[in-house]
């Protein structure tokens, strides 16, 4: 006869430990699943340029090679960023990268207007995902 206090066998494993295995797998697919959403997307550049209305306001991530860099009086600060579909200016508050570099970054499509049958669209920077010296 079994004690009151014995726990249920299930297939040869306890339940306590069914729980524990439970858990770990609800803790673990949950903490994949956050990791997953909260990343940003790289987005193509030509993407944002052909439909910038659809980006505007929105967080956003490009990567690409920086193209050139400008920097006037220390205030405005801003660099083109190419990748295989285009290329954009991006606004930045940071120090500018180096050209010919390749860097990631999220932000926020600010401005976007047509001057004749030209479109700006600029992007200004929030944070830096990643920068890497292209050889």
């Amino acid at each position: 006869m079994a004690d009151a206090g014995d726990t249920k066998k299930v297939s040869g494993i306890s339940a306590k430990k069914w729980l524990v295995i439970a858990i770990v797998a609800v803790v673990v697919i949950g903490a994949g699943a956050w990791y997953y959403f909260s990343q940003t997307h790289r987005t193509d550049i030509d993407k944002i340029v052909s439909n910038p209305g659809a980006y505007a306001g929105k967080e956003v991530a490009i990567e690409g090679e920086v193209t050139d860099r400008t920097a006037l009086f220390g205030a405005l600060k801003f660099y083109k960023l190419k990748d295989k579909s285009g290329e954009m200016i991006v606004v930045s508050k940071r120090s500018l990268p180096e050209i010919r570099s390749n860097v990631g970054v999220k932000g926020r499509i600010d401005e976007a207007f047509s001057l004749g049958d030209q479109k700006l669209v600029v992007f200004v920077e929030g944070t830096v995902v990643k920068k890497e010296k292209s050889k």
